[in-house]
């Protein structure tokens, strides 16, 4: 399950380049840009070093699972926080499904490669 959670979330966060050039597009830069361009990064970084590496599929999950969790409770306590769209209805979540969805097969997974 963890190796299956960390490709999805590579492909998904690869994903997020669409909406990265609309929003640049439209908007140019401003801090939506960065978050967006965080995914994007990190989605980078696990297809590339984690796809075939059971080293990163237990730890990414709890990792990205306990970063995101910790992004949706903020984006619940403090909903459209600056104004930035991380904390908007909608990416908080998102970000509670990611984080919580990590976690549990982080945990789910353990003592298994994944």
């Amino acid at each position: 399950m963890a190796k299956w959670y960390l490709r999805f979330i590579g492909i998904f966060f690869l994903l997020v380049s669409v909406p990265l050039v609309a929003d640049y597009a439209q908007f140019g830069f401003r801090p939506e840009t960065m978050h967006k361009i965080f995914h994007v990064v990190l989605g980078l970084i696990v297809v590339r070093y984690g796809w075939n590496d059971p080293r990163w599929w237990r730890p990414f999950a709890i990792a990205n699972g306990g970063f995101f969790t910790f992004v949706a409770l903020s984006g619940w306590l403090f909903p459209d926080f600056g104004g930035l769209d991380a904390f908007n209805r909608l990416d908080t979540v998102l970000h509670s499904i990611v984080g919580l969805s990590g976690l549990t097969v982080g945990w789910l997974a353990k003592g298994r490669a994944g």
